[in-house]
């Protein structure tokens, strides 16, 4: 049997116009059957509720159900749902990405202005602190560095040319100074100091032999300072001697080291 979708035109409005009748005709036929039953508070056969609808609903069937017209064994019409295929269900739509997390807010950077405040307070406090740690540095220097006067040992000695003996003379002691005054073969002044340079032992002029020995362990050195023998490890020690405004000036805060006994020129010409 056709469906009404497969009819066009006049067959579908005449296949509509008797289903109405046959509709009406079993609505009638069934609401007199059950009026005289017992309970007539039943519910109605589902046909029923579908006969009670619009024509115009029976006529546009749901897309997914079609509609096929039977006939009952009572000559009642009745319409059957026949079921189609479901359409296929839609592709899923895929899942939004997460959205990212709010950043944490970011501190805010410093301005160049704000930058060269800081530098400069920086700049002032580390100028500042270096500055006080300077002067304090120097006043401490110069507060407990000692001074000496003029005439003193650690001072200078203010000496007349002619106090410097000959290269042939004996020396000059000054004990105040502590140092020989004597002339060189060369012809040049020196201040000898007067502490022998093993274990600081003083030693002594010996004139019979135009030399210094030393009493405790027996070292010898020229009339210069030169080492000539013994244990002492180097030539005497002088201090620093120079010539100004016609005055011979000894600064006995400035020690110069004698060199060392194998390099002695009389050690050599002894060998």
């Amino acid at each position: 049997m056709a469906t009404i979708f497969e009819l066009t035109g006049d067959e579908r409005e005449q296949r509509i116009a008797e289903l109405k009748q046959k509709m009406r005709t079993a609505y009638a036929r069934n609401k007199a059957a059950h009026a005289d039953e017992e309970g007539g508070g039943h519910a109605a056969p589902a046909a029923v509720a579908v006969m009670e609808a619009e024509p115009e609903e029976v006529a546009v069937a749901t897309p997914v159900m079609e509609a096929v017209v039977e006939t009952a064994s009572n000559g009642a019409a009745v319409i059957a749902p026949k079921p189609v295929a479901a359409p296929k269900p839609a592709a899923p739509k895929p899942a939004a990405p997460p959205k990212p997390k709010a950043e944490e807010a970011a501190v805010p950077a410093l301005t160049p202005a704000e930058m060269t405040r800081r530098e400069f307070l920086t700049y002032a406090w580390g100028a500042a602190i270096g500055l006080l740690t300077v002067e304090t540095a120097l006043v401490s220097y110069f507060f407990m560095y000692p001074r000496f006067k003029a005439g003193e040992f650690g001072g200078k000695f203010f000496l007349a040319e002619t106090e410097v003996p000959s290269s042939d003379a004996p020396p000059v002691g000054y004990t105040a100074g502590k140092f020989w005054l004597v002339s060189t073969e060369e012809g040049s002044p020196k201040a000898i100091y007067m502490v022998c340079t093993h274990l600081g032992c003083l030693y002594k002029w010996e004139p019979s032999n135009f030399r210094f020995e030393c009493p405790c362990h027996g070292s010898k050195f020229t009339h210069d300072g030169n080492f000539i023998e013994g244990p002492a490890p180097r030539s005497l020690d002088h201090f620093e001697l120079t010539i100004e405004n016609g005055q011979v000036v000894v600064d006995t805060g400035k020690k110069i080291n004698g060199g060392p006994a194998a390099e002695s020129p009389a050690r050599i010409q002894a060998a």
